[in-house]
């Protein structure tokens, strides 16, 4: 056998879900803990100039790298395949992520940490694609539904664990990275190539007499079927758009608590944690919202409850209303986040899965990355209640963008009755 595995054709089962989900949220947990240290960095390095910019971009370096290099990540598991990449990418995340605590330099502790990106690049491309190979319809949505759930159930718990680590010492916050280690032994028994993909393993299927059938009732996109260029242009716009107003949560929110009076950061930590809560609730019943609601109703409610929970973060005068306004926004992007991805999945060929979750993932972490560039200007300029003031705004734009869209829609299906 050469990586593929005979029962691939059934579903997958308890070990390869478990293991799956493990590993995608090793992305989260590249951010999560360190999000409360960010005013304890920034003091320590308070004498490099610039260090408000700076301070951001030791949360939000890896993301240039991740876009940067996830196209190259998504040829490579179309190429090559998935396992290995994943492996390959987990070990080089642990020696990146764990080096960070021995750094006394701004300048050292940035380089690990677009090295991380350049992991993380593997890790999330190689899971999105498996996860397209592995399910589809209906399955797809309830895996997914149930990704966003764990993974950000996880991030509560890593919030908060991080708010505590950092009353301490914020070089303790990289010491978790450690647990990807212990994944490399699942990964490397529970995981499985999928037959059909890619081109290395039919090959190598045929030289020993193996027979590599793609799997059946892979959605409504045959190989055959032309990559939809302008349908993916715009969810990965939107993408863009929905993943750097998600980071002003771990990345401006520290900051703005200490301007309100809530200095702990244990209360960024559980406020960070709460917006996660949301976000896994919302998760947790993806599949069923989804059953009844279209792509674009989806992507429209999470946008417009985005814009009312940043709207709220703006006049929060203490630190509860605060709170209040992270769940909402979270809800926003429990709507968005597993709803985007298996929108551009449905509507796209097996052949170019890799390529397209490469993409997926570029776009989250473009929106990651310039998540500061945007937001501190404003902040500088007018305060960080504007910041959030003005992305609400662009939110309901959004959200308002897809309510005409679907009356549109609804009148046009009316008058097609008639």
């Amino acid at each position: 056998m050469t990586g593929t595995n005979a029962s691939e054709s059934a579903a997958p089962g308890f070990a390869v879900k478990t293991t799956l989900l493990l590993v995608m949220a090793l992305p989260m947990m590249a951010f999560a803990p360190l999000s409360p240290a960010l005013p304890a960095i920034s003091a320590h390095f308070a004498d490099v100039p610039n260090i408000d910019y700076l301070s951001r971009f030791v949360l939000t370096m890896p993301a240039i790298f991740i876009a940067l290099l996830s196209p190259a990540a998504g040829f490579l598991v179309d190429r090559f395949g998935r396992k290995r990449l994943l492996l390959g990418s987990i070990v080089l995340y642990g020696v990146s992520g764990t080096s960070g605590a021995a750094f006394d330099s701004l300048t050292a502790l940035l380089a690990s940490r677009a090295v991380i990106g350049i992991a993380m690049a593997g890790v999330l491309t190689a899971t999105t694609t498996l996860v397209g190979d592995y399910f589809a319809g209906r399955e797809r949505q309830r895996f997914l539904g149930l990704r966003g759930a764990v993974v950000n159930y996880m991030a509560v718990f890593v919030n908060v664990l991080g708010g505590l680590i950092a009353t301490v010492n914020w070089r303790a916050s990289f010491v978790i990275f450690v647990v990807a280690f212990a994944l490399l032994p699942l990964v490397a028994r529970n995981l499985y190539e999928p037959a059909g993909q890619p081109r290395e393993s039919q090959r190598a299927a045929a030289r020993n007499g193996e027979h590599a059938d793609a799997r059946s009732g892979d959605g409504p996109s045959p190989d055959a079927d032309p990559v939809p260029g302008l349908f993916l242009a715009f969810a990965y716009a939107l993408t863009i758009a929905w993943s750097m107003a998600f980071f002003m949560v771990p990345v401006q929110l520290p900051f703005f608590l200490r301007q309100i009076g809530a200095e702990s950061p244990v209360t960024a930590g559980l406020a960070i944690a709460m917006s996660g809560f949301s976000v896994a609730t919302i998760s947790l019943f993806f599949a069923r919202i989804r059953s009844r609601l279209s792509a674009e109703a989806m992507m429209g409610i999470g946008f417009g409850l985005v814009a009312v929970g940043y709207v709220l973060v703006a006049n929060a005068g203490t630190a509860a209303p605060v709170f209040v306004a992270v769940a909402v926004s979270g809800s926003g992007f429990g709507f968005l986040m597993a709803n985007v991805v298996v929108w551009i999945l449905d509507n796209t060929p097996a052949r170019v899965r890799g390529r397209v979750a490469g993409g997926i993932t570029t776009a989250i972490f473009v929106g990651q990355f310039a998540s500061p560039l945007v937001s501190q200007p404003i902040a500088n300029a007018a305060g960080l209640a504007a910041a959030y003031a003005t992305v609400a705004a662009a939110m309901a734009v959004i959200a308002g963008g897809f309510a005409i869209y679907l009356l549109i829609c609804r009148g046009a299906a009316g008058g097609s009755t008639r």
